[in-house]
């Protein structure tokens, strides 16, 4: 009897540099997982904490800290607040990568009363207005004036017997704190000029003194605190505060 032929079991054989590289293969792969998910991590943390710094930047208004001598921390504080819910009104209508030139855009809008009625009917400055109405510092911005049958312009005394005027209105109080503390703080002589006109000749109106500053000054001058500070109280809230009469 012929004997059965058995065919010797064929089998892989790794060599000693093959076996290290099938156990490195799993390792490898996971380290290009957590080398990916890294840098997705990193990559997020850097945009939070970019968009945080953004938004700090931006609430960051200052722009009534010159009037520091003037007023209280309080008083400041107030100023700046409304300076911000201003500024952030307005660069959803004017906007421009450079905000100086979107105050000087709403000034324009001024000249012609041609101004988007949405600047005006939002919540938040209504809600600034109605604080800053009780406050103090509001008498030491405005008063309230008359016009008279013959034009000249009167303060409105607060005796009850007196006959109501034909017309009263909000105006920046020329002998107040605020005015003569804007003065007094200006380093700009063309400004400074403009506010002892504004303090000097009564009942200027609001769109002769908008043509004054967009045809007077450059528009790198509406970069400054000053510019933008007197724009947001003396313009904006002023004209705002007797819409809402």
């Amino acid at each position: 009897m012929k004997k059965k032929e058995t065919k010797p079991n064929k089998k892989l054989r790794l060599s000693p540099c093959s076996k290290s590289l099938s156990i490195f293969k799993p390792a490898q792969s996971l380290a290009k997982t957590v080398a990916h998910n890294m840098k997705k991590l990193l990559s997020l943390i850097i945009l939070t904490i970019f968009f945080s710094f953004k938004s700090q930047c931006q609430e960051k208004i200052n722009y009534a800290n010159l009037l520091e001598k003037c007023f209280t921390q309080n008083e400041i504080k107030l100023l700046n607040n409304g300076c911000e819910i201003f500024e952030n009104e307005i660069l959803k209508i004017y906007t421009n990568e450079n905000i100086g030139i979107s105050y000087k855009e709403f000034l324009e809008d001024i000249q012609t009363m041609q101004i988007p009625l949405e600047v005006f009917e939002n919540k938040k400055t209504t809600e600034y207005m109605n604080n800053l109405k009780k406050s103090e510092l509001f008498n030491k911005i405005w008063k309230i004036y008359k016009k008279e049958i013959n034009t000249e312009i009167v303060v409105i005394s607060n005796d009850d017997n007196e006959s109501k005027p034909e017309e009263e209105y909000f105006q920046i109080k020329r002998d107040g704190k605020y005015l003569n503390c804007l003065i007094e703080n200006c380093e700009n002589q063309n400004l400074k000029e403009l506010l002892k006109a504004i303090k000097e000749v009564p009942d200027i109106n609001p769109a002769i003194l908008a043509i004054a500053l967009t045809n007077e000054f450059k528009e790198e001058e509406f970069n400054s605190n000053i510019m933008r500070l007197i724009i947001a109280i003396d313009f904006y809230y002023e004209l705002k505060l007797n819409l809402m009469k």
